[in-house]
């Protein structure tokens, strides 16, 4: 299935990228021009992976998508400047006009490199190797397609004739002198309104949860959904939960030739019947299941130790060690209950399950150094815990190297604390539309704060270099006004293309692909709403003229 989505959608989210490139610019030659960008930086990028031995996994599956998103964010941004040139000094030469763009956009697009590579590197703060891997591959693909978009992109266009200027579109046009009218006149409802927004949107994170099942994964309109669901109804569960036990000294035979005492026997009856008790756990197989054969084969009379032992030991060498062998070590004076869990059982809570399995075992009066857990079951529930744990700290972490990057970029506290606060924003907010909306946080899904601080980080350190820039000739909020009639046509045209294109994944069949292409749109959407909103009140009222310098 997924890939089937890499060639289905693929091409899909491409084609739509190409029809909203030409809607936006009407123009092929940026669409060739964006297309080969993207192209010459994935390509190579998937080749230095090959080479560095970085294997493609679930979690990391979407780094063609977003490494598209990357590229595609700096060549709109080194399009829309060239534009501005062009309309600005009809008396420049190609190669002229091409030569200003790239000195004007070299620096904030090295910047906003830097800072979105630090703010997915935030995935290397976890604990699980996939995390871990897909956040070297992102460092690795955005530096490729810094260093493709500001060598090709230049080296492309000064081949081409110098394109006439050309007036935005009057939608875009009116969008942005609404945005700018109400920072310029409406600065304190802008902010009142962007808190409002955070405060109940960021409240879902409370409801965030790490409670999610593989056979969700896929729509019950496929095959695998259909056959899994069988499997689980029909024929005993699908998802495998085992518990070692330790049968305690007290419970061990005297004599060294019994298998298992007949305390021994009652204690394995006690604990399979607490297990099958449970409506989500379906079959249960232990060495309690022989004994009942047992049972059935002595006409109804239970079998003593001896008799048990005895048939233990007629019974031939390789049925012996290798079926009973299974679920009985003497050896080790252990045995294994497997059980299988119903993944369709409505409620189920698996953390709550394991909990309670736990204490059942204890109130049977046995240690907790007596039995464990584990199975795939227990694994996958582990993985989902961890990958919540890992969420904080790579958040916590990427804020923080976040806020150091900006000091050490620009020079000045306030200019680094009002610009992680879109990132804040953005990041936050969809984790938190993630809670309200019961979206679980998945291997999948775990990447999406991270996506979005790529996101809002791209969009901040243009808009706060240019914004600088126009703060030494004009007031803060000329600034502010000149610079949405440049970067923020960038920002708009970048968030729409993002947002069209993969909303398209929504049609997959594996869910997490549906949830990652609608949360980066949603993520998307709200880094473009702070950086053209809430960012622009702050920097008005906290960046003044010459605010470069530490303060």
């Amino acid at each position: 299935i997924i890939k089937n989505d890499l060639i289905v959608f693929g091409g899909l989210v491409a084609a739509m990228i190409c029809l909203v490139l030409f809607l936006l610019f009407r123009k092929p030659r940026w669409i060739v021009i964006t297309v080969l960008c993207c192209a010459c930086s994935v390509l190579p990028t998937m080749g230095l992976f090959g080479i560095f031995d970085l294997e493609t996994t679930v979690i990391s599956s979407s780094f063609i998508a977003l490494q598209l998103i990357l590229t595609l964010a700096m060549v709109v941004h080194l399009i829309v400047q060239y534009r501005e040139y062009s309309a600005a000094h009809p008396d420049w030469s190609q190669r002229e006009l091409v030569r200003q763009t790239l000195l004007r956009k070299i620096k904030p697009t090295f910047y906003a490199g830097l800072t979105t590579g630090i703010g997915l590197a935030s995935l290397l703060t976890t604990d699980l190797q996939p995390v871990i891997s897909f956040g070297w591959m992102m460092v690795i693909a955005l530096f490729v397609s810094i260093v493709v978009s500001l060598i090709l992109f230049p080296a492309l266009l000064v081949l081409l004739p110098r394109e006439q200027p050309r007036k935005p579109i009057r939608f875009f046009h009116a969008i942005v002198n609404v945005v700018t009218s109400a920072v310029q006149k409406h600065g304190g409802i802008t902010l009142l309104v962007g808190g409002l927004v955070f405060a109940a949107g960021s409240a879902g994170m409370f409801f965030l949860n790490v409670e999610n099942s593989f056979i969700n994964y896929f729509r019950p309109s496929t095959d695998v959904y259909k056959e899994l669901s069988f499997i689980d109804r029909e024929l005993g569960g699908t998802t495998p939960l085992d518990i070692i036990y330790t049968v305690s000294p007290e419970e061990e035979k005297e004599e060294a030739d019994l298998v298992l005492s007949a305390d021994t026997v009652q204690q394995l009856q006690r604990i399979q019947a607490s297990l099958e008790r449970y409506k989500a756990v379906g079959k249960v197989i232990s060495v309690v299941n022989a004994t009942e054969l047992a049972v059935l084969a002595n006409d109804g009379r239970p079998l003593t130790e001896y008799e048990l032992t005895a048939v233990y030991w007629a019974l031939e060498d390789a049925l012996r060690t290798e079926l009973l062998g299974s679920f009985l070590a003497p050896e080790h004076s252990q045995v294994r209950f497997n059980a299988r869990i119903q993944d369709t059982t409505e409620g189920l809570d698996r953390a709550e399950l394991l909990a309670d399995i736990g204490r059942d075992m204890r109130e049977l009066g046995i240690p907790g150094d007596r039995f464990v857990l584990t199975g795939l079951f227990v694994l996958y529930q582990d993985i989902l815990q961890r990958l919540y744990r890992s969420q904080i700290q790579s958040l916590g972490a990427a804020y923080i190297v976040l806020v150091l990057t900006f000091l050490a970029v620009f020079r000045s506290i306030r200019i680094a604390l009002v610009g992680v606060t879109p990132n804040i924003f953005a990041t936050l907010l969809v984790l938190g539309v993630m809670g309200w909306l019961g979206i679980p946080l998945d291997i999948m899904t775990i990447t999406i704060a991270s996506v979005g601080i790529g996101m809002a980080v791209d969009d901040t350190i243009h808009y706060v270099q240019r914004y600088r820039e126009e703060l030494q000739n004009v007031p803060g909020s000329r600034a502010v006004e000149n610079t949405n009639f440049s970067v923020g046509y960038a920002m708009i045209y970048t968030a729409l293309i993002v947002i069209l294109g993969f909303s398209l994944l929504a049609f997959s069949d594996f869910m997490p692909s549906v949830m990652f292409g609608l949360l980066t749109s949603l993520a998307m959407a709200l880094a473009l709403l702070a950086s053209l909103s809430i960012l622009p009140v702050l920097l008005i009222r906290f960046v003044k003229r010459n605010a470069g310098s530490a303060d």
